[in-house]
């Protein structure tokens, strides 16, 4: 197959129908595989274009080995990369994840009229990529469910008004609520003195740390260290009704604290993330505190993913609040017009079945703070108006939710009350300093209240403690490099991203202002060619920095770029 060039992109996968890979100037490149295809099919339609290794092996080698699904993944990215050729760096591994580079690759879910059936049938997504593995038949059959529906409907549910009637929720199931989490004792190496005081300290505070998170319930550690020794996952998850559980290995002596801690699903005791955690002991119990912090971030950073993935799939009308808003929550951050009226409708539904849950109410105030930030609201003042109305309903509804002092932070941030929204965001993180989140969004507080140079410890930690989220905290961080007249360090922040297209402007702006003009106009072509840009004059204007000298240099530095 051969035709004209299709897109600005390199490669173009189109999963409607017959999957297949084209490269820009048409020619098909389509892996012979079906473990291949299968990959692609998986990376496709993921969060950012990219999964972790341990979940793609799952999907696609769930009855061998880990070591042997490792291996099987490394040989078959091995024949992607040969298969794209020119174009191989248009996938990346690193770091345990596979990723399709964003502003390479462009998937095509809409389909083309040529792949209707000849009945008249609608077409099917992947027709045809059958991998006889339970994981992967299960996540297929759901895609396959859901874009059908799609095409029936003939597009998404229209969002529910916040004048709707209370609802009575979906019956519900124990996949319906809010998940739970049984940290078990540790268990314990070494002949470190008081050692076993040592671990059973470390494990009471991951389960208080995990506690802050509102979404998840964390079972008492009495609970837990009264469950017979070695009794498997499945069993521990039966007794205690828990989804997850925790569990870890902790080498201890005079000189370092050495933890290797496991989540798994309980239903299947499949670990879904593994983590070691290696510090000096000089200072113990500065060390316990900020191993345990690491571990209740990473815990609930993983089941958050694991939690949005198990919903994304699913009829929202068979949805119950915890679930809907799992379901708007993951439509939200798709940064989409579309879905974010989509997110919109979820976080409705869930309210009207529970008027007082405050993340529903915080859910609502960021899709509307999104509609105003990125001008998808006709009326933009009345979205934000929205935004604030219920963010303040949120902390009515409750004032320990560090998510709802954290939506009233963003709102009083974007209004340029800068105080009100710093001591919204201190807030929020006294009530969980482990949340990366709210870390991100404080620092990024920080920086536009016009201290950069705190703010850029407080993205990194935010990094390391959710890398799901990394590029939006490194453009961030970027733009706070840029504010503290460090550009070569901005570009560096850049070159970290996965999707770089995301911080486009701020490096040209960085280029330009090192002197490189002719590199930042390279840059800014990148994103002048999507033919949709707004004028950086227009652009800054949404940027509420207390000092007009940072938003004023931005604004020199896109002009210079061309932007």
């Amino acid at each position: 197959m051969t035709g004209g060039r299709l897109t600005d992109f390199e490669l173009e996968l189109r999963l409607v129908g017959r999957m297949r890979l084209l490269r820009s100037d048409g020619v098909e490149i389509t892996p012979k595989g079906r473990k291949a295809q299968g990959l692609l099919a998986l990376l496709g339609v993921a969060p950012e274009l990219r999964r972790h290794r341990n979940w793609l092996q799952d999907k696609l080698w769930s009855d061998r080995p880990p070591e042997q699904g490792a291996a099987s993944l490394r040989q078959e990215l091995a024949g992607i990369r040969r298969a794209l050729g020119d174009a191989s760096g248009c996938l990346s591994t690193e770091g345990g994840w596979v990723a399709l580079e964003a502003g390479r690759v462009r998937v095509r879910l809409d389909p083309e009229p040529g792949d209707w059936e000849l009945t008249g049938a609608p077409p099917e997504f992947a027709a045809g990529l059958d991998i006889a593995d339970p994981e992967f038949e299960d996540w297929i059959r759901d895609q396959r469910a859901v874009f059908a529906e799609r095409l029936e409907r003939g597009g998404p549910p229209r969002p529910v008004p916040a004048t709707a009637v209370r609802e009575q929720p979906p019956a519900e199931t124990l996949e319906e609520v809010q998940p739970s989490i049984a940290i078990m004792p540790l268990t314990l190496l070494g002949d470190f003195p008081d050692g076993s005081l040592v671990a059973a300290g470390l494990a009471m505070d991951v389960v208080g740390l995990l506690t802050r998170f509102r979404r998840l319930d964390a079972i008492a550690y009495s609970s837990t260290a009264a469950m017979p020794p070695g009794l498997p996952a499945r069993e521990v998850g039966a007794r205690l009704g828990a989804r997850y559980v925790g569990q870890g290995l902790l080498r201890l002596s005079r000189t370092r604290m050495v933890l290797t801690f496991e989540l798994i699903v309980a239903e299947t005791e499949k670990v879904v993330w593994s983590q070691d955690f290696d510090r000096s002991s000089e200072d113990l119990f500065d060390v316990e505190r900020e191993v345990a912090s690491a571990v209740a971030a990473g815990t609930m950073v993983e089941i958050d993913h694991l939690e949005r993935s198990r919903v994304r799939a699913r009829d929202p009308n068979s949805l119950a609040p915890y679930a809907l808003w799992l379901r708007g929550l993951d439509d939200m951050l798709a940064l989409e017009r579309q879905r974010c009226m989509d997110a919109l409708g979820h976080f409705f539904r869930a309210v009207s079945f529970d008027q007082s849950y405050a993340r529903a109410l915080s859910g609502i105030s960021r899709a509307h703070g999104f509609r105003w930030k990125y001008r998808w609201a006709e009326e933009r003042d009345a979205a934000l108006a929205e935004a604030e109305d219920f963010a303040l309903q949120s902390v009515d509804a409750d004032a320990n939710d560090p998510g709802a002092s954290a939506a009233l932070g963003w709102v009083a941030l974007y209004q340029r009350d800068h105080d009100r929204a710093l001591e919204a965001y201190r807030h929020a993180l006294d009530l969980n300093p482990s949340d990366a989140d709210v870390l991100a969004e404080y620092a990024d507080a920080l920086k536009h209240g016009g201290d950069p140079e705190a703010a850029v410890p407080m993205f990194e930690r935010a990094i390391r403690l959710n890398p799901y989220a990394a590029d939006h905290y490194l453009k961030d961080l970027a733009h706070t490099h840029f504010c503290r007249g460090d550009y070569e360090a901005a570009l560096r922040t850049v070159r970290r991203m996965r999707r770089r297209d995301l911080a486009t402007r701020v490096a040209a702006a960085s280029q330009a202002m090192l002197g490189d003009e002719a590199g930042a106009r390279r840059t800014a072509e990148v994103l002048l060619r999507t033919g949709s840009v707004v004028p950086a004059e227009t652009w800054v204007t949404m940027i509420p920095d207390r000092d007009p000298a940072y938003t004023d240099r931005l604004l020199e530095g896109m002009k210079r770029a061309g932007l």
